[in-house]
């Protein structure tokens, strides 16, 4: 299984995400979930599950960057 690079993570912390289904990738971001929600219906994009992506200095090590 692929898995979300740690910049990806860093580029978009602080920010709610929309994964693929594979959870591979990023999707779309935003900084709030009108944001997110407004680019998702530009894409036509549906049934998705909207995380959060927390400031990673507070919960990633910092070996993992």
């Amino acid at each position: 299984m692929k898995k979300i690079s740690v910049n990806k993570i860093i580029k978009n912390q602080n920010k709610y995400v929309v994964l693929t289904k594979d959870k591979s990738d990023i999707l779309v971001s935003g900084s709030s979930i009108q944001d997110v929600e407004k680019k998702l219906s530009k894409l036509s994009i549906k049934d998705v599950v909207i995380t959060y992506i927390p400031p990673v200095d507070k919960y990633l090590s910092p070996l993992c960057r």
